[in-house]
């Protein structure tokens, strides 16, 4: 019986009444892999295998090899016969496969190359791909035309440097020739610290980038190393001296069929990167409540929603004005003129202040309104760009819904009841998106029949009577506790307005400096606090988001950024509202943001105003020196063409560096 050649079928005769039945079986004999690679400059050919077939294979099989050259012919033998320039170890696959390597001293170049997989060292039967690949690498500068480059790295620390040899075939990755057996030593002596330039392009590891190290550079005294492993770390580490020295440069030697072949081995630093700026801390103050009730004195209006319009700001025994006269010419300017001699009052305690106004009435042409939105800009104008303590708004709960018409004030005022245009509160969609809107810490708030927003918290007159009128005074609920945050700040604080409602404030000189050389870094993911967070230059004045701030550095590189906070309302109001179900009390905490609540809105109220700081030092970083040298990636491996300013502007920079208990086995690809 002959070679089986291409076929994947291997026949099985059975004995049987007829020898004219001979079944076939298909066991999946093939070969995976069959390459082989001559490099010139080493006079050595290497050859690598994969078969496989699901019977059939034992301790007697074998591989075997044939090549022939221009000078001589070597017809198949098997590899145990052969003698090896390198180390292989064996590649256990268990019963059904075979995986392995060689290389052979081959001094001229071959024109044909062979493999197969004999069943039995005995037997006729062998499996031969289809075809082997021949791959030819002549001479050529040693980066390109060598099978083993040899460079280094560093640790976190950029202290400790980690040798490694890297296997470099043509059709073959470093981690499948590692796999297939092959073991190549390398030995490194004379390492020496110091500025070495940047490799020629075409060559990334620098391997062999010059005939010798520079002899400006300082010798390190270190002892040589030397390993058949892919990576060794040395046990020395870098001296002090060397902090500002962008590169190690050693002697790197390896064998091949000719003897020791020595080329120079480069090893840069990883980029220095830190926080650009840590953590922007929270300027977020409880503000002190001013209260007063404006209601007519001479005529009584509704005294059950007075009752609860002071009950609900926490008024009682708050000062009280009289709004009889409010179509005077000077009504507005006498109100100011209290709110502001109140203000002063409270002032000399040291904390900044919001305005709270219960606003009892029966004009619903809006004119009164308006009167008193006058005497508020007058007020709240002047107040929102002092230096703390100030008076950071105004919180205005009206006997009807209302819409602010004065454009200064929609930053600074919170005006209540919602504009729902009905007087049923059962009769409001549940989705119902409104200003004054009330949002929950807990979103699935359990309230027995009724929804959040049916209970009258912050009704018009209208809608609290008529909640009376179907349920009890029993049934709406208390406020148990009001409270106003806002932003503190400084002297030299500076608020810029953006839109209707937005504010961006500068608060206390938070600035980053930074060299033109240096390099920043911004992550998207992981931080929504950091997408309120601004920055600003001298030759860049108006505000602009932090993400930018790379690629503008990178462009126009600017001494130092300012940072600021964007705020999307004047201040915060949080209720403690207390309700009772089945005569038992429950306490709810909810949010009133400014504007129109949406996801976003719940999620910046609950977390923008209610952390101590708005960290930063995942988000934003700035590399300082050996910025152009390659990177580590977050799976280990060595980016080695990607460097810090040309990969991560726009990218989570996390690298993961290599540790001296790694085993020698580096994510190299």
């Amino acid at each position: 019986m002959g070679t089986l050649g291409r076929t994947c079928l291997l026949l099985a005769v059975v004995a049987c009444a007829s020898c004219e039945k001979v079944p076939l079986t298909n066991i999946q004999a093939q070969f995976e892999l069959a390459d082989a690679a001559w490099f010139e400059e080493e006079q050595t050919l290497f050859i690598f295998y994969r078969a496989k077939a699901e019977q059939g294979l034992g301790p007697d099989s074998q591989i075997e090899v044939s090549y022939r050259t221009d000078d001589m012919e070597q017809p198949w033998t098997p590899l145990s016969q052969l003698s090896t320039v390198h180390t292989h170890v064996p590649v256990d696959r268990g019963s059904t496969e075979r995986w392995g390597s060689t290389s052979l001293h081959v001094k001229r170049v071959p024109r044909q190359v062979g493999i197969r997989l004999r069943y039995h060292r005995d037997g006729e039967m062998a499996l031969t791909p289809p075809r082997t690949r021949l791959n030819i690498i002549g001479t050529g500068p040693p980066h390109r035309s060598r099978s083993l480059v040899v460079y280094g790295v560093f640790d976190e620390n950029n202290t400790h440097v980690q040798w490694r040899a890297r296997h470099q075939f043509p059709t073959l990755r470093n981690h499948e020739v590692q796999e297939l057996g092959l073991r190549r030593t390398f030995r490194i002596a004379d390492p020496r610290h110091g500025d070495v330039a940047q490799p020629p392009d075409g060559n990334p590891y620098g391997y062999a980038f010059a005939s010798a190290c520079p002899e400006a550079l300082t010798p390190l005294g270190w002892a040589p190393l030397e390993t058949s492993m892919r990576a060794m770390f040395g046990g020395d580490e870098l001296p002090l001296s060397a902090s500002a020295s962008p590169a190690v440069c050693a002697q790197a030697t390896v064998t091949d069929a000719q003897g020791p072949f020595e080329a120079v081995a480069l090893a840069r630093k990883n980029p220095e990167v830190r926080p650009a700026f840590p953590a922007l801390h929270s300027p977020i103050r409880t503000n002190t409540a001013i209260g007063f009730l404006l209601r007519p004195c001479e005529r009584t209006i509704s005294k059950p929603h007075e009752s609860i319009q002071v009950q609900r700001l926490l008024l009682a025994g708050a000062p009280e004005i009289c709004i009889d006269n409010w179509r005077t010419t000077d009504f507005a300017a006498e109100l100011a003129a209290r709110f502001r001699a109140r203000i002063d009052e409270v002032r000399a305690q040291g904390q900044d202040m919001v305005l709270t106004l219960a606003l009892h009435h029966d004009e619903p042409s809006g004119k009164l309104a308006d009167v008193i939105e006058q005497a508020l800009e007058q007020t709240l104008t002047y107040e929102r760009d002092k230096s703390s303590p100030r008076v950071s708004g105004a919180f205005v709960f009206d006997s009807f819904a209302h819409t602010l018409g004065r454009a200064p004030l929609k930053s600074l005022v919170l005006w209540c009841p919602a504009n729902l245009d009905v007087d049923d509160l059962d009769q409001i969609s549940d989705q119902s998106q409104h200003s004054c809107a009330l949002l929950p810490d807990i979103p699935d708030i359990k309230l027995g029949p009724f929804r959040l927003n049916t209970l009258p918290i912050l009704p018009t007159r209208a809608q609290y009577l008529r909640f009376v009128e179907k349920y009890s005074e029993a049934q709406a609920g208390h406020m148990r506790g009001l409270q106003f945050l806002a932003p503190e700040r400084t002297p030299i604080s500076e608020n810029i307005q953006v839109g209707d409602f937005g504010l961006i404030t500068f608060f206390n000189n938070e600035t980053l400096t930074a060299a033109p050389s240096d390099v920043f870094s911004h992550c998207m993911s992981g931080n929504p606090l950091a997408s309120h967070v601004v920055f600003r230059s001298p030759l860049s004045p108006d505000p602009l988001p932090l993400e930018t701030l790379p690629e503008l550095h990178e462009a126009t590189p600017q001494p130092a950024y300012a940072l600021g906070l964007l705020w999307e309302f004047p201040f915060l109001t949080r209720l403690e509202y207390e309700f009772f179900i089945a005569g038992t009390a429950s306490a709810y905490s909810l949010t009133v943001p400014f504007g129109i609540p949406t996801k976003e809105t719940e999620d910046y109220g609950a977390k923008m105003w209610l952390e101590n700081e708005f960290p930063l030092d995942a988000t934003l970083l700035q590399c300082t020196r050996f910025c152009d040298h390659p990177t580590f990636d977050s799976g280990g491996v060595y980016n080695v063409t990607l460097g810090f300013r040309a990969s991560y502007l726009n990218q989570c920079y996390a690298p993961r560096y290599p540790v001296p208990a790694d085993g020698g086995f580096p994510r190299d690809p």
